[in-house]
């Protein structure tokens, strides 16, 4: 009698393990997928934010630079508007004019040249011209005449060309100007000079012009007032006045800003800067804000080129870096992506149970290209993030933050009942380096300190690298500049220092050359002296030879930095305190490694070896048709594999020398996996030929070792590179 079944058994039959796999994998896959989705929603919102900071930030940033150049042009103009109003009251002769001229400049600061110019006689019949100006010198006062270096009312001593205008000072003053004028050459100063000026009028002649209030400041006034600021390790800052002249401009020195006066920028260049507008830095490559704020009512316009990446460092103050997105974010996404692509694609191919062959090898190719995709996206992600900051680390990228740390210290040291400290300038300039080996490296070049020339306390004069296996210096000059005392050295140095070769050829190296002065055990701190350098800026990369040649590295940034360090003794002096917290001077340079010389010398050759693996594992055949078309044999796959064994142990040790080090670093890791692979290649060709091979060998021939080679390949390479990086 034939068995009826159940009304269950189908329902049953539908759940073979195929469906369990396809259903748990399914559940699996939307949960996953909705943890992805929550996951880069919170991404994308937290980069909404950094921009939003970053926005508020770069504009606030730009109007405080703005507004504090402005406060400060008006103290200046003060001081005219002050001298004007007292003049205005007095009888024209030399002496009255004199000392209100000094009451006047007593009683203000900050301005290099204050005076009055008269027009023909009019501080009396023996004088044609009559321009007394007092000259201000730090703390010192000089009185002194335009009159005696040229004829201000003709155009002798005054560079024209610089200045959109054909008149000079004088004569546009005369004509009804009031305000600051075009930067110009002033053979009374011998240096370019912003001047203020205004119409003087007598009490008896109200419609006459008798002379001219004028007030002088230099180019470098303008470069001390917006490097007050911080705008970050890669921003800057442009002021242009109403002539579209470039007054200062944070990537140009002084020499750069004055040789291009009489080239105006061109307006389309000034409308980049439009309030909130986001470009690219051209100093890094990088997205940043562009902003534009007018100072006062001067004409002059403050331009901006801030970054995206906004975080704050104090030394002394246990204030963590805000930043938003961390490469490890990026990284962690990069991986989810993959994972959850694999993952949809796979229930898919069980769902529409795509088993034929041709199915299979799309499987395979479809599989390898997306794990092959998020390796070289967590490369790219890792080539070009940002250098991670050290915790103890104090970027001295421009004036503010030197200044800041000054006071900063200064304050911890007297909390500390330690000795004030005495703050040393210290500029380097570097001209060559060389790796010797993987620790060792050489470096010359010129390095020189500021001292004040009276000072209280005998202080030796030099510099220590701690740091260093052997040193030579050689004294190159010494002369005097203000008040101060230059001494430079020229030097060559061996370093020892330890470098991260973790995740080579993706490394990036930290050289650092750390500074102590030669009377370190005082309370003596080495500062940048920011005077000798364009700008600190780390990507113009200060204190570098411009045509600096280094094999196989790419210079990314230079900068100093102020590190704390402690140290567990007082180097035999009772009198050193600062070894619980001493705060050096660093000069770092930070290298890039160039991907082109690895991959050339190592990748390609291991890509290489591995597709003819993968050759040798297509001729792997039990099938006598197969046979007789390639000749395979066992002791053929053996010898082949021997071969390339061989090369890539070759290769292997080579590179081992090359790097000296005595951990694995990335790289290895692909070696590593070509051994084993290699390996498995030998038992698939051995174990395929046995009398009774495994059903999985048997398989269509040897078909699965063939679809899985590169699936299984780079599964091992993508959780390397995901858990390395």
């Amino acid at each position: 009698m034939k068995e009826v079944n159940s009304p269950e058994s189908p329902e049953r039959a539908k759940w073979t393990p195929a469906s369990w796999v396809k259903s748990i994998l399914g559940i699996f896959t939307v949960i996953f997928l909705c943890i992805f989705i929550s996951s880069t929603y919170s991404m994308v919102q937290k980069y909404r934010t950094t921009l939003q900071l970053s926005q508020q930030q770069a504009a606030l940033t730009t109007q405080k630079i703005a507004n504090s150049i402005n406060d400060k042009l008006t103290t200046l103009t003060f001081a005219a508007d002050e001298l004007a109003a007292s003049l205005h009251k007095i009888s024209l002769n030399k002496e009255s004019i004199e000392a209100t001229l000094k009451k006047s400049a007593l009683n203000h600061v900050d301005f290099y040249a204050l005076g009055v110019a008269f027009d023909f006689y009019q501080a009396g019949p023996q004088f044609r011209l009559f321009a007394p100006f007092i000259r201000q010198d730090d703390s010192k006062y000089r009185m002194d005449r335009v009159d005696l270096y040229y004829d201000y009312i003709g155009n002798t001593g005054y560079h024209s060309e610089n200045n959109r205008k054909n008149n000079n000072w004088y004569l546009q003053a005369s004509a009804g100007k009031r305000g600051w004028l075009a930067p110009f050459f002033d053979a009374a100063y011998q240096q370019y000079t912003l001047k203020y000026v205004l119409p003087l009028h007598t009490e008896t002649e109200m419609d006459k012009v008798a002379g001219i209030v004028f007030l002088d400041i230099g180019l470098e006034w303008v470069r001390q007032q917006v490097e007050n600021h911080d705008v970050g390790d890669n921003g800057y800052v442009i002021v242009v006045n109403e002539f579209d002249q470039i007054l200062y401009h944070g990537l140009k020195g002084s020499r750069k800003v004055i040789s291009d006066l009489n080239q105006a920028i061109s307006p389309a260049y000034v409308a980049e800067f439009a309030a909130g507008k986001s470009g690219i830095n051209e100093l890094t490559g990088r997205s940043a804000w562009f902003n534009k704020y007018p100072i006062g009512k001067t004409g002059w316009h403050a331009l901006s080129v801030i970054n995206i990446e906004i975080g704050k460092k104090h030394l002394f103050e246990n204030d963590d870096d805000v930043q938003v997105i961390y490469k490890s974010d990026l990284t962690t996404w990069i991986i989810n992506a993959v994972a959850l692509s694999l993952m949809i694609y796979t229930w898919i191919a069980i769902a529409k149970h795509q088993q034929s062959v041709a199915q299979l090898l799309r499987h395979a190719f479809i599989t390898s290209s997306l794990l092959l995709l998020g390796i070289v996206a967590i490369w790219i992600n890792e080539y070009y993030a940002p250098y991670p900051v050290q915790n103890n680390s104090l970027i001295l990228s421009n004036r503010a933050i030197v200044e800041q740390f000054q006071n900063d210290y200064s304050v911890t040291s007297l909390n500390e009942s330690k000795k004030p400290p005495f703050f040393v300038p210290t500029g380097l300039f570097i001209q060559s380096i060389e790796f010797l080996n993987a620790t060792n490296i050489t470096i010359s070049g010129y390095i020189w300190q500021r001292y004040p020339k009276h000072y209280e306390e005998i202080i030796e004069h030099g510099i220590i690298f701690p740091e260093a296996t052997q040193t030579a210096f050689t004294e190159a000059y010494e002369r005097e500049e203000g008040g101060e005392i230059v001494k430079g050295w020229y030097f060559e140095t061996t370093l020892r220092e330890t470098f991260d070769y973790s995740v080579y050829p993706f490394d990036r190296q930290l050289l650092w050359i750390r500074l102590w002065h030669k009377d370190f055990t005082k309370n003596i701190t080495l500062i940048p002296d920011f005077k000798s350098f364009d700008s600190l800026n780390p990507s113009t990369l200060p204190g570098i030879e411009r045509d600096f040649v280094l094999s196989e590295w790419n210079l990314s940034r230079a900068f100093f930095d102020i590190r704390v360090n402690k140290y567990n003794s007082n180097f035999g002096d009772i009198h050193f305190t600062s070894h619980d917290k001493s705060p050096e001077l660093y000069f770092n340079i930070e290298l890039s490694r160039s991907i082109l010389n690895p991959f050339i010398g190592h990748l390609f050759p291991l890509a290489v070896v591995l597709l003819m693996l993968y050759a040798l594992v297509l001729t792997i055949s039990r099938q006598e048709s197969s046979l007789a078309i390639t000749g395979f044999n066992v002791s053929t796959v053996i010898a082949a594999c021997s071969a390339l064994f061989f090369i890539l142990l070759i290769m292997h040790v080579q590179l081992r020398d090359e790097l000296a080090v005595n951990a694995i670093v990335y790289m290895e890791y692909f070696y590593l996996v070509s051994y084993i692979t290699i390996l498995m290649v030998t038992v698939n060709a051995v174990l395929l030929l046995q009398d009774t091979p495994m059903k999985m060998l048997a398989f269509k021939d040897n078909l699965i070792p063939k679809l899985i080679y590169w699936p299984i390949l780079l599964v091992w390479i993508f959780i390397i590179t995901a858990i390395l990086f």
